[in-house]
């Protein structure tokens, strides 16, 4: 069975209602199952393994060659909201790509899903990221960044194949 036959996949009907479906399909240990970053698969119901551990703090990294912008404290100097909201759509753009990429070859592996830990703003709860420093830095490059990274507020969303 594939993916398209099963209606969390349909595009018609309201998401809360798929994700409904969706969940009433799968077992407990299968729900447990995708708490982790290495979200195992669930073949019966058409789910591929994920694993949603990556960042993009000032590009795409650790995924292979991609575009480098400065550190969080040197893009909030610019004081450009719409310079940082093309940087983080730039940066979203090569995450697809790279997405897209990695699962046409079989490959879902840490740093090659859509998921990203930026821009960190709370850096005291947060023992990865030491330099307080950073926090008025990604403080203000929260919104206009944050939203080009994510692409819902241009209304572009990106279809999965």
């Amino acid at each position: 069975m594939t993916r398209k036959n099963f209606i969390m996949t349909t595009k018609s009907g309201q998401i809360v209602r798929r994700v409904e479906a969706l969940l009433a399909k799968m077992t407990v240990d299968e729900k447990v199952s995708q708490m982790v970053h290495t979200s195992a698969a669930i073949p019966r119901l058409g789910i591929p393994e994920y694993n949603w551990w990556n960042e993009c703090l000032h590009g795409v990294a650790r995924a292979g060659r991609a575009t480098v912008f400065p550190q969080s404290i040197g893009m909030a100097a610019s004081f450009d909201d719409a310079l940082l909201y093309r940087i983080g759509t730039a940066i979203s753009d090569e995450a697809r790509v790279k997405f897209h990429q990695a699962g046409n070859l079989g490959n879902r592996g840490q740093y090659f899903g859509l998921t990203f830990w930026t821009p960190n703003i709370n850096l005291f709860r947060d023992p990865r990221w030491d330099a307080v420093r950073k926090l008025t830095a990604n403080a203000r490059i929260d919104r206009p960044y944050g939203r080009g990274v994510d692409q819902r507020s241009a209304g572009q969303r990106c279809e999965l194949p």
